[in-house]
């Protein structure tokens, strides 16, 4: 009989590919000689075309979308969402506008479908093939935008959706108020899953805390609490330049660690992307 395969699944994605030349840099060499096995293409990147012609060149590479509702021009016509637009017709530039016009109730569920899904059929439209939805600071947490991932997601037949957010850890107390910021959108996941299907049961997520600072100590963490199931982790690995010239602190240099790996071999988790998990 063939052994039984390990119990601990990891996929390791990188958001916002598409959003800068740094960030498509260092997702492609985190990939190649890293553990990232996942990408998630910013929903609004000014160019589609060219995401799916570099993202030919990884074709290992899972791909799921970065949903934006911050930053940037919208995908749908302007005159059709604009209770998510600011006077100048693009999203607010923070996360915590979005969540201000949401706890006013001014944010419309109509036109927040209406804007991810565009977001999604446009870059299925180039010939991506897209196994999972997440979304950009967070906000995929709060309820009205959880209710329209969910729809697009089974409109579309994506098996994934980013629902959970990690625990806290020790790490937690050096940044207070990044720890704050963390557990309100833990809540809010947790919230917004009541209401869900079997979407409810993704992987646990890591990374929220890092958000862009996850070190080689701090993956190293991670891997260290990884119970039974699956998990992600998120990473924001920019990259100007050379690999091997990569600052020890940086995320790019973690993600392509020879400690990392050799914990992955220890502990044998193994590493796949969202399709793998469904």
């Amino acid at each position: 009989m063939p052994s039984p395969g390990p119990s601990v699944r990891l996929v390791v994605d990188a958001d916002g590919f598409g959003a800068s030349a740094q960030r498509d840099c260092g997702v492609i060499a985190t990939h190649r000689s890293g553990i990232v096995t996942s990408t998630s293409v910013l929903g609004n990147a000014a160019d589609p075309v060219s995401v799916k012609q570099a993202l030919a060149a990884v074709p290992g590479l899972g791909v799921g979308v970065l949903l934006s509702l911050v930053d940037g021009p919208p995908v749908a016509p302007v005159d059709t969402v604009p209770s998510l637009l600011g006077p100048d017709g693009k999203f607010p530039p923070r996360a915590r506008d979005v969540v201000f016009r949401w706890a006013k109730a001014a944010l419309k569920p109509d036109e927040v479908e209406q804007e991810l899904d565009a977001q999604v059929s446009r870059l299925r439209d180039v010939g991506l093939t897209i196994d999972h939805l997440c979304s950009k600071d967070g906000l995929g947490f709060l309820p009205v935008v959880a209710q329209a991932q969910e729809k697009i997601a089974r409109r579309h037949a994506i098996p994934g959706l980013r629902v959970a957010v990690e625990k806290p850890t020790l790490s937690w107390a050096a940044d207070p108020r990044r720890a704050v910021e963390t557990a309100a959108m833990a809540s809010m996941a947790w919230f917004s899953r009541r209401d869900m299907g079997a979407r409810r049961h993704g992987p646990e997520s890591w990374g929220f805390f890092e958000s862009g600072r996850l070190d080689e100590v701090r993956v190293l963490e991670i891997l260290g609490r990884l119970g039974h199931g699956s998990h992600e982790i998120l990473c924001h690995p920019d990259l100007d330049g050379d690999l091997l010239a990569a600052p020890r602190n940086s995320e790019a240099f973690a993600l392509t660690s020879a400690r990392v790996r050799a914990v992955l071999n220890d502990r044998q988790i193994e590493l796949c992307r969202w399709a793998d998990l469904f």
